[in-house]
């Protein structure tokens, strides 16, 4: 049993994962990206969480920091600048420059820079399943396992090319995040309600990949339970090297997952048809709260300029049309780019879950069975 708890932390990722390591036995915990926020800024949906975590069980099997945008990282450096009562890791992982082909003297960005600084300053082991190196997918051979109690961690990205590519941003030119292409007003939809969305016509639209080297050095895996439970944690990842590894766990066919958090909240650069095409899926989290979008009521050009708001309705049709069963979609945060897919789900025959709180919302993965699962 895999549950994922999936904190609203506004366009940011920030996954709380328990597990059994036994059928009735002791829940553990990892914690995936901390959401938006800075060493004095915890995030209010993370700060809720331990508030209502017992101090006893503030333990963590593993940490992860998928990749250097503030919205995965903020979070974390408060976390380690001022940790609740009580928490505690085995391990981190965190590619920081260190691991990077780079001259000593070349500074990391700000927040990387100082999330290393903090762990070199704290006694939590940092990727030691890696023997201090970097966590990455070797160029050859099978991508990496790594095994926690009751759990099994099969690394995904990042390749060590996307590491180096690091190189060029690091050099005093680190991007603020723009979301990558594809994000921008779509000139493919057609008619004036959600009811008229050409579905094919979206999913067959060109695709155009994620150019962000600060995604490309994205930290995502597969979680795989004692009791056969799946799920694909996709960070901001791009498609192209989530494939890649696919191809390499499962040479044919589709590769099973019970539950696949989108990569990059759902963005149309990331979620590539051949993307949808390599998983046997019937499960989707997204995790954003998208921003502010013109209802489906309002001009067609109006509701064209916002069909880019994550997550985006390309992403969404490729799903919907390649996936090889009806898709559920989870989200964490109600607003106008999640609501929108309600006014059309039942129509088009897919199904979509919002939190019943603000705070996010929780999915249960039982031996293949996935359901709601009441947050703490």
């Amino acid at each position: 049993m895999i549950v994922v708890e999936v904190l609203a932390v506004r366009g940011g990722d920030c996954l709380w994962i328990e597990w059994e390591d036994l059928p009735g036995g002791r829940r553990r915990r990892m914690l995936v990206d901390g959401g938006p926020g800075g060493a004095k800024s915890f995030p209010p949906a993370l700060k809720e969480r331990f508030d209502r975590q017992p101090e006893s069980e503030r333990d963590f099997e593993l940490v992860v920091c998928t990749h250097i945008d503030d919205d995965h990282i903020g979070g974390l450096l408060a976390l380690l600048t001022s940790p609740p009562p009580g928490f505690s890791a085995r391990e981190v992982w965190f590619n920081s420059m260190r691991h990077l082909d780079l001259a000593r003297d070349v500074l990391g960005p700000r927040s990387g820079a100082h999330f290393e600084r903090l762990l070199t300053d704290s006694s939590i082991p940092w990727n030691v399943s890696a023997d201090g190196g970097a966590i990455v997918v070797p160029d050859d051979g099978a991508p990496p396992v790594f095994e926690l109690p009751g759990l099994s961690v099969t690394l995904l990205s990042p390749t060590r090319d996307g590491l180096r590519r690091l190189a060029d941003v690091v050099r005093g030119k680190w991007p603020k995040e723009t979301g990558g292409p594809g994000e921008k007003a779509a000139d493919t939809l057609g008619g004036r309600h959600p009811a008229a969305v050409p579905w094919r016509r979206l999913a067959a639209a060109q695709y155009t990949p994620d150019s962000s080297k600060a995604n490309d050095s994205s930290v995502a895996f597969c979680l795989e339970h004692a009791d056969g439970s799946r799920v694909l944690c996709g960070a901001d990842a791009h498609a192209e090297t989530l494939v890649r590894s696919l191809h390499r766990l499962q040479s044919s066919g589709r590769y099973r997952v019970d539950l696949c958090k989108l990569p990059h909240h759902g963005s149309a650069g990331n979620v590539s048809p051949a993307f949808v095409d390599a998983l046997d899926c019937g499960h989707w989290l997204v995790s954003t709260e998208g921003g502010h979008v013109i209802r489906a009521s309002s001009s067609e050009s109006a509701y064209r300029q916002n069909e880019g708001r994550n997550p985006s309705m390309r992403a969404m049709a490729r799903i919907f049309v390649d996936a090889p069963r009806p898709p559920t979609f989870w989200f964490n945060h109600r607003g106008d780019s999640t609501e929108r897919y309600e006014q059309i789900a039942e129509d088009y025959g897919f199904r979509v879950r919002y939190p019943d709180s603000p705070g996010g919302i929780a999915v249960e993965v039982r031996a293949g069975r996935v359901s709601r699962a009441k947050r703490p």
